[in-house]
């Protein structure tokens, strides 16, 4: 007869534990993978993981107006607004709440994730973060989605559209974070498509 004294008991339960959840490799699921098409005239990268999930609203795309970057549907004011400006990149969420509320708008992305304070303005969610800051990775290595208190969730496709506002947006020194300039201002409306 095997005596187990009181300290041995918890060894003895993690053992058992251990051993009822190790399976055999027959048992294991593979992972799925999934690839969203890319909505911005970019050719679709080569087989690549990326989120689960279908572009959100489905016929939103990427818009690069020179200076600012939209996401959204054509003919709608834009969901993301993305641009540089002394090297910081600025992000607008048009989805107003509260004037004054703070929060933390988040790109979520395959091989990060970036968490953004934001204030809203009445309108919109609005804030701005170093170009070098490597939580970047969210929106520059693949698909991702947004989202921020009250806004839901917006899905996006890889964009090189995207990713270029962050790359070539180059910071000075000294830059720091600071509020997302042109607070108040409307956004622009994403450009029809034929």
């Amino acid at each position: 007869m095997i005596r187990l004294t009181l300290p041995a008991l918890p060894l003895v339960l993690a053992a058992a534990t251990l051993a009822a959840c190790s399976g055999s490799d027959s048992d294991s699921q593979p992972v799925t993978k999934f690839e969203l098409a890319s909505h911005d005239g970019q050719a679709a990268p080569v087989r690549t993981d990326t989120l689960p999930g279908e572009i959100d609203p489905p016929e939103a795309k990427w818009h690069d107006s020179g200076a600012l970057v939209t996401y959204g549907e054509p003919g709608k004011p834009p969901l993301i607004a993305l641009t540089c400006k002394d090297g910081m990149v600025s992000v607008t969420r048009n989805i107003g709440s509260d004037k004054g509320a703070k929060a933390l708008l988040a790109f979520v992305g395959y091989r990060g994730i970036l968490r953004l304070k934001v204030e809203n303005d009445g309108k919109a969610w609005r804030g701005a973060l170093r170009s070098d800051d490597p939580h970047w990775i969210a929106v520059t290595g693949g698909p991702f989605y947004t989202t921020v208190a009250g806004g839901g969730k917006v899905i996006s496709p890889a964009s090189a559209i995207a990713a270029g506002v962050v790359t070539a947006c180059k910071p000075d020194a000294d830059a720091t974070i600071k509020g997302a300039p042109g607070e108040g201002d409307p956004l622009p409306v994403a450009p029809a498509t034929t």
